[in-house]
């Protein structure tokens, strides 16, 4: 790597980007500073399109490089990902080094401040997307994307890469929110060459006892080895999946469970995961082998993952971590043909592959005979509607309420604050299985209709009155209120006489008014212990953490008179 080729990434950029970055704040400056200011602008510009999948216009739109910008040079919120990418440029003339301690530092005080709602500290660039960033931190499922680009062939030092371990162990704990990805001359370079993008990907397949389908449309499919599959996404990554595809999610539950197969039962990893759908332009049988149909090699030119992303990335991790048990695991795999199909066909596969025959452990729930007699019971006694299978119509509050938003207020209806955690954390294992705990905890012969129904009322009463207190906070408290409103329901019901809420002699608009007055008095003390306490936390974060939840409740509980009052 040389100065040659900083130069002709520079070449790129300025054919990419010409008149569409903004330089307003620059105009006028000495018309070197202009340059760079172009050619750093730019190059954040550039890594968003790589790994962001967004158009140049767009990308130009995400930077904010300028006085104040706190250290970052660029934001994206993906929507439909559910992603917000973070970047930081540094443009190097020479092709040499890596950014300084300082600079990395500077990067990381800009993202804490922007993921704790800090927007009085940026420039005007970064307000003018305070909504979409604030959108982006209101949803407890946003993952962050940290990039840091450089034209240099260093590695960051073993300062700068420790601060940013040092951030991602504060944040990603217990699930994982914030990614860093790095990308020198090197892999700049390959980039702008076609090489890194754009390219058509072509795989040599190893298919055992596979079959054919000539009609209506030229289609294989059979056993392909996990093996294989973890290096086609060495060699192409994300790549490898289409565009109309979502990429790899990490962990999730149904990612965790795939893990689980392949490190404990790999060889039925044919029989418990639903397989690969790959479309290609082409596919061509090589002639070693052919006439047998219990292993062939099949040449794929423009292969695309259809379907099956999630299995992909997972064998793929899994080979960094138990590279031995993936050998021994299988894949069903399918590849079609697009050589004489129709012209939207593959955009036809990819919506079709991914959109049905899904079956969701919340189906299962209507199997259970205990909600058929909630659903007749708190028609009976209380007059309300309960819709517990999916598919029918949610009832207005009025009229009644569905099983998750039950199952919700349940959990938080525990003596321990474990449950609602869980139900921030990741509320479909709240019913995973519904002939185990904590399924059968919440929903069991001895819940009345009543008490299901007292519980939904105080979730909407402590519910709407958060939602309140969000509207009247700023930064990070705001955040506090939006993410530890589980937290805050739980800390509320151990006030009440829920053991009581079975009795028809209840005073229940006493037990409403205790909860709403309640409610502002226990966030504030959460919050005060919080700031104090857990301030380098991301709060979406922080109450998906049983641990630390555990830790506030005790603190909450100890705190008496140095609370706010």
């Amino acid at each position: 790597m040389s100065k040659l080729h900083v130069d002709r990434i520079g070449i790129t950029l300025n054919r990419l980007f010409k008149d569409q970055i903004d330089l307003s704040d620059i105009e006028n400056n000495a018309a070197k500073e202009k340059d760079d200011a172009f050619l750093s602008r730019s190059l954040a510009a550039y890594v968003l399109t790589q790994t962001a999948k967004i158009d140049n216009k767009s990308a130009a739109e995400s930077v904010v490089d300028g006085y104040g910008d706190n250290g970052i040079d660029a934001i994206y919120f993906d929507k439909d990902e559910l992603s917000v990418y973070v970047v930081q440029s540094k443009w190097k003339h020479s092709g040499k080094g890596s950014p300084d301690l300082g600079s990395v530092r500077n990067f990381i005080a800009g993202f804490k401040d922007l993921i704790n709602g800090e927007f009085d500290r940026f420039n005007k660039k970064v307000a003018k997307m305070k909504d979409s960033i604030s959108d982006a931190l209101d949803n407890a499922q946003v993952k962050f994307i940290l990039i840091i680009a450089y034209t240099g062939t260093d590695p960051l030092s073993d300062d700068a890469d420790r601060a940013i371990q040092d951030l991602l162990g504060d944040i990603n704990d217990p699930t994982e929110l914030v990614t860093i990805s790095i990308f020198r001359l090197n892999e700049l370079y390959k980039a702008v060459a076609g090489q890194a993008e754009g390219a058509p990907i072509r795989l040599e397949i190893l298919l055992r006892d596979w079959g054919q389908i000539d009609e209506p449309y030229l289609s294989y499919y059979g056993q392909v080895d996990a093996i294989d599959v973890a290096t086609w996404w060495h060699d192409y990554a994300e790549r490898l999946f289409t565009p109309n595809l979502r990429k790899f999610l990490g962990s999730t539950d149904v990612n965790d469970a795939i893990m689980e197969t392949l490190k404990k039962n790999p060889e039925s990893f044919w029989y418990f995961n639903n397989g690969i759908t790959i479309i290609c332009n082409s596919i061509k049988l090589k002639p070693i082998g052919r006439g047998s149909k219990k292993s062939n090699v099949f040449e794929c030119d423009g292969a695309s993952v259809v379907n099956g992303a999630q299995t992909v990335g997972c064998i793929a991790r899994a080979y960094f971590i138990i590279p031995d048990q993936v050998r021994k695991a299988h894949v069903l795999a399918k590849f079609i043909s697009l050589e004489n199909c129709p012209e939207r066909f593959a955009f036809d596969i990819t919506r079709a592959a991914n959109t049905q025959n899904r079956i969701d452990r919340r189906d299962f729930v209507s199997l259970d005979e205990e909600q058929k007699r909630l659903e007749v019971d708190l028609l009976l006694v209380c007059s309300k509607k309960y819709v517990y299978k999916r598919g029918e119509e949610k009832p207005t509050p009025e009229i009644g309420c569905d099983f998750e938003e039950a199952a919700i207020a349940l959990a938080c209806a525990q003596p321990d604050v474990e449950l609602a955690v869980q139900a921030k954390r990741e509320v479909s294992k709240l019913w995973d299985d519904i002939e185990r705990p904590p399924y059968t905890i919440l929903f069991n012969s001895a819940l009345s209709p009543s008490k299901l129904w007292r519980v939904v009322e105080i979730l909407r009463i402590v519910d709407s009155m958060i939602k309140e207190e969000q509207s009247k906070r700023e930064g990070r408290d705001r955040l506090i209120a939006i993410h530890g409103n589980r937290f805050v329901l739980n800390r509320v019901f151990r006030i009440l006489p829920t053991d009581k809420f079975d009795d028809i002699d209840l005073d229940v608009d006493k037990v409403k008014q205790e909860a709403s007055s309640e409610t502002a008095l226990i966030l504030d003390a959460l919050t005060q212990i919080v700031n104090e306490n857990y301030s380098n936390s991301y709060p979406a974060n922080l109450f998906k953490n049983k641990s630390k939840c555990v830790e506030i409740a005790q603190l909450l509980e100890r705190g008496g008179d140095d609370l706010p009052e």
